[in-house]
């Protein structure tokens, strides 16, 4: 009798070359990660430096059989296609994937790319709605294509509507940043008010919302900031916390690795576009069109203190006006009173916190200065119709 055939199975050995200290790269590899979960597992090679810093010497002893990678410089991108295996990468935008291809020959990798023309739509409609009649766009880098890709995808929908968009291109990245901030601040100080600004990315919007408070322009009352990536650590320590447009990083990361394999099977690999899933709304684009900066003031006042233990007479006592004169002026500029708008503050960040936290209502609570959960429970349900644990359910 003949001896059954011994099974033999060997992973796969892909390189990975990502940056982990962007939030970017870290979707990315969730989806690339949950991929290799629901399919077959592979032996995955990480290096976790940028692209430009990854040293090209360290995949020549290497023989794998896949490479993941950001666009890397010209060195490493050589080495890489040296390689002669199934490749995927990371391209910005479609000029990324043409200058690629002719370095690479018969041997071109497959592009994910991000879809910059949607990005830059669901922000122009994210403005229309909100009716701004003046719009701006500011740019990572006057020579970068897919801050021009977003750039003219949110013109085109802005001026559908019959309006335009004046757009900051900074100067050379060698330009020091004292030189670039000033020219920022002046042509941010010409804009009509109020405008609607969007970013090239999350740390361009940072640098917005930096400028503007050392120009004394109020956000989000005469400037309203929207910035691309929805990168938390960048976007929650800003001051106002910065809106943003949230990129379907993890679709990004599980097309890299569904066309990774379709290449190591000799199959089609799949059409490698990933776009934005929604905007992240934050304080810097709260709907607040007021001109009337005593009125900004009291709303500042209210913002920072998250509508928690705060009572009217608290806020009259710190302008040298009559009650009777700041409540109708804070009326007439926002559409609801003093006490109203706490109101709204407050229920706001409550919400805030059962949706993006997992804090027990105990906690939440607490934190707004209730003696308990029932109590905010019974508000809250008043309120929105709705229990805190039915609302956090919905969410999640």
């Amino acid at each position: 009798m003949k001896n059954p055939p011994r099974l033999t199975f060997r992973c796969p050995r892909i390189a990975v070359f990502f940056d982990l200290a962007v939030e970017s790269a870290r979707g990315i590899l969730r989806g690339f990660m949950a991929y290799i979960r629901l399919n077959a597992p592979w032996n995955v090679h990480f290096v976790s430096k940028t692209v430009n810093d990854v040293d090209p010497t360290s995949l020549v002893d290497w023989n794998g059989d896949g490479i993941l990678a950001h666009l890397p410089n010209q060195e490493t991108l050589e080495t890489i296609l040296s390689k002669k295996c199934p490749t995927v990468l990371l391209a910005r935008d479609d000029n990324d994937r043409l200058r690629v291809k002719k370095t690479a020959g018969k041997h071109a990798p497959v592009f994910v790319r991000c879809d910059n023309l949607a990005i830059g739509k669901m922000a122009a409609d994210y403005f229309l709605k909100k009716d701004f009649a003046h719009f701006a766009y500011v740019s990572y880098s006057k020579d970068v294509c897919w801050c021009e890709e977003r750039r003219k995808s949110f013109t085109q929908e802005v001026e559908k509507r019959g309006f335009s968009v004046d757009a900051f291109l900074p100067p050379d990245e060698k330009t020091d940043w004292f030189t670039r901030q000033n020219l920022l601040r002046e042509w941010l100080l010409k804009l009509p008010k109020p405008v609607a600004i969007l970013t090239a990315n999350d740390v361009r919007g940072r640098q917005v919302l930096e400028v503007c408070q050392q120009a004394d322009i109020p956000v989000p009352y005469e400037a309203s900031v929207l910035g691309i990536d929805n990168d938390l650590t960048v976007c929650e320590m800003c001051w106002p916390s910065l809106s943003s447009i949230q990129i379907d990083w993890e679709r990004a990361g599980s097309l890299c690795a569904e066309s990774l394999d379709c290449m190591m099977q000799g199959e089609t690999p799949p059409v490698g576009i990933y776009g934005p899933l929604r905007v992240v709304s934050r304080n810097s684009t709260e709907f607040f069109h007021v001109s009337d900066r005593l009125v900004v003031q009291v709303l500042e006042i209210i913002r920072i203190s998250r509508g928690e233990n705060l009572r009217v007479c608290d806020i009259i006592e710190s302008f040298p006006v009559s009650e009777r004169t700041l409540q109708e002026r804070f009326k007439k500029a926002v559409g609801r009173s003093i006490m109203e708008e706490i109101k709204r503050v407050r229920l706001q960040n409550i919400c805030r916190l059962i949706e993006e936290t997992d804090l027990s209502f105990h906690e939440i609570a607490r934190s707004f200065g209730f003696e308990n959960a029932n109590h905010l429970g019974q508000l809250f349900k008043k309120e929105l119709g709705i229990t805190m644990g039915e609302y956090r359910r919905e969410k999640k």
